[in-house]
């Protein structure tokens, strides 16, 4: 029997309708299937807004996921969880970054909703193993299972509920410095880890080009991390790659993505951003009034 791609052989009638039952609960990852499908996945980031309504209108919109920065922003672990809860009710992927590698901000979030978590300043392979330890089930890491919304609240069978979340659970170190860079191709390699995102951002800065976004260092950069996902890929395993910070220069992504084609999510409009542009091309028209 083939499910996803995969050969999967039943000890009996009663097993594979435990199987089924839990592919019948277990929320889909919209962002990892436009990945799986080389669509573009683009993702709605929440600065300061802290109200659900938001994920309605990103669904409305068209995005595939919504993200909270929990690393910089005002948002907490309870609007975070909200949030979450209510992307899965949408049909979107939930994205968050955590503040740091630390297991319980990982494996509260992805009990509570989460399908994507990144781990920000992930520096080398060490700590993106240490990364998916706390992120998979085994045989990857060790999360323990809990009862989660992404299957309603039940494990019908323990061992396929672990590996129906591994499946949809996307593990994404960020790159953002020097080091990382430096050791990105060991880092795209640990089994477990499903993309890789770049800061460009702070990436930049580490790289003492702070915000210069068009300079051939900071390109030649992040081809290598693209290349470095691209080699690790397997048969079995496809590492992709996301970025961060270029939503005001398009024409730098599409160079980039023309060039990569394994850069398949990006964050594509934070609210703070939108809501300050609406506000002054709605106040220049009264204004001219």
């Amino acid at each position: 029997m083939s499910t996803n791609g995969h050969s999967r052989d039943f000890e009996s009638e009663a097993d594979k309708a435990r199987y089924d039952e839990v592919q019948a609960l277990i929320r889909p990852n919209p962002l990892l299937q436009s990945m799986k499908a080389k669509r573009l996945g683009l993702i709605f980031t929440m600065t300061i807004c802290r109200s659900i309504e938001a994920v309605a209108m990103a669904k409305a919109a068209g995005y595939e996921g919504v993200s909270l920065n929990l690393e910089h922003e005002r948002n907490g672990l309870g609007e975070a969880i909200d949030v979450c809860v209510a992307a899965l009710g949408y049909g979107l992927t939930p994205v968050i970054i955590v503040p740091s590698l630390q297991s319980d901000w990982i494996s509260r979030l992805l009990d509570n909703g989460a399908q994507a978590i990144i781990v920000p300043r992930t520096h080398n392979a060490d700590m993106a193993r240490e990364f998916v330890k706390y992120s998979k089930h085994r045989p990857l890491g060790e999360r323990p299972l809990a009862y989660t919304p992404q299957l309603a609240y039940r494990i019908p069978d323990f061992r396929y509920a672990q590996q129906a979340a591994n499946e949809t659970t996307l593990t994404i170190p960020m790159i953002e410095s020097v080091e990382g860079l430096q050791n990105c191709e060991e880092i795209a390699a640990v089994p477990g880890v499903d993309a890789i995102f770049i800061g460009a951002h702070d990436l930049s800065d580490d790289m003492g080009i702070s915000g210069d976004f068009y300079n051939l260092k900071l390109q030649e950069a992040i081809s290598r991390i693209c290349t470095a996902a691209a080699t690790a890929s397997t048969a079995e395993k496809t590492v992709y790659i996301g970025i961060g910070g270029l939503e005001p220069y398009p024409d730098l992504f599409a160079k980039l993505r023309k060039a990569h084609e394994n850069i398949l999510f990006s964050n594509a409009g934070r609210d703070h951003l939108l809501l300050e542009q609406g506000m002054m091309a709605s106040i220049s028209k009264f204004r001219e009034v």
